[in-house]
């Protein structure tokens, strides 16, 4: 089946059908980083965590392309209009409010905090404006990325109607360009919140996620398994190798080597295999607890930001979980109680 054909095909599935799987991966992922954050780096190297939960940005990202892939199918509106479309707006109140709220519960509990404790965590900054948080914590720089989401997304899926492979191979020539050229500079700490955050880093994995939505509404042909497979395959290689040392790869930074184009192929066979392993819709107790957590995700992923910057990993995982979990899905009931809104994470 041509490109075009599985555009076609997904253009009509997309109308009809509503994939828990996405949301179910999504509540997968979200749990996966309140544990890769309260976790040691010597418990995660030790579980193997770099094919499991250390995949949880990478999943996400893929499903944000995923998502675009799928939503806007067959759409042929002009950019401009889609910048001004009603749709584009009630989607950036679904995430800029739940951040500015953020922002304000941010600044109480730090001074709280400091009442209680004496620490003072309340720092301002110019990277406010984008989304850092004043008590900031672990994987706040993702809520910048979505905030850039919101901005470059709507012409990405407007060049992938039109040019699918095309946008897809410039994604990916994108994202190596702004890593060879990031990489001869060395960071002050401020620049490297920006480098973390920036979301060309995960341009490929926007583009592996476009690819899957043409797979998504019917059986990938064996061409395209068999490509992603090998994909994984090396990519996992790789993975591992830079885990644990056995070869240095000197052309991202170190920090973030498991999260670039040559990983990705991994993360996007993990999205493929359990999405054709899940149901599209399950009376199961257990997918719809996770399938709630991955609604809720955006909103539990901004209350584990604060949760880390106050209480660090001076803490056990099971009172992550058990504080992070049920406050963001609550946050999140509230939200959309009083804007009338979900808000999704992709």
């Amino acid at each position: 089946m041509s490109f075009a054909s599985s555009l076609e095909a997904r253009a009509i599935a997309s109308k009809k059908v509503r994939y828990q799987q996405i949301d179910v991966l999504k509540g997968l992922a979200i749990v996966s980083v309140l544990l890769l954050h309260a976790l040691s780096y010597e418990m995660l190297l030790q579980a193997y965590a770099i094919f499991h939960i250390w995949q949880a940005v990478p999943l996400f990202m893929i499903l944000m392309g995923l998502n675009l892939g799928l939503s806007p199918a067959g759409s042929k509106t002009p950019l401009l209009r889609i910048y001004l479309s009603q749709g584009f707006r009630k989607k950036v109140g679904r995430i800029v409010v739940p951040v500015l709220v953020m922002y304000v519960v941010s600044l109480l509990a730090g001074f709280v905090w400091y009442q209680v404790t004496g620490q003072y965590l309340i720092a301002f900054s110019w990277l406010n404006a984008i989304g850092l948080l004043p008590v900031t914590g672990r994987g706040n720089y993702f809520v910048t990325l979505v905030l850039q989401s919101l901005l470059l997304l709507p012409l990405i899926g407007y060049l992938f109607q039109r040019r699918p492979w095309l946008t897809v191979i410039l994604l990916v020539l994108l994202e190596v360009l702004f890593l060879l050229w990031a990489n001869q500079f060395s960071f002050s700490e401020e620049q490297a919140y920006l480098y973390s955050a920036a979301f060309p880093r995960y341009f490929s994995a926007v583009a592996f996620g476009l690819a899957l939505s043409c797979a998504v509404p019917q059986p990938a042909s064996f061409r395209n398994v068999l490509l992603l497979l090998l994909l994984a395959i090396a990519s996992g290689s790789f993975l591992y190798q830079i885990s644990y040392d056995i070869s240095d790869f000197k052309l991202v930074r170190e920090e973030w080597q498991s999260q670039c184009v040559l990983a990705f192929g991994y993360a996007a066979l993990l999205v493929l295999v359990l999405f054709r392993l899940l149901p599209n819709h399950s009376d199961n107790k257990l997918l719809g607890l996770v399938a709630a957590l991955g609604k809720a995700s955006y909103h539990i992923f901004l209350i584990q930001v604060l949760y880390f910057g106050l209480a660090g990993q001076d803490y056990p995982v099971v009172q992550a979980l058990a504080v992070c979990l049920p406050a963001g899905y609550l946050f999140y009931l509230l939200e959309r109680k009083y804007t009338g809104r979900n808000s999704p994470l992709v």
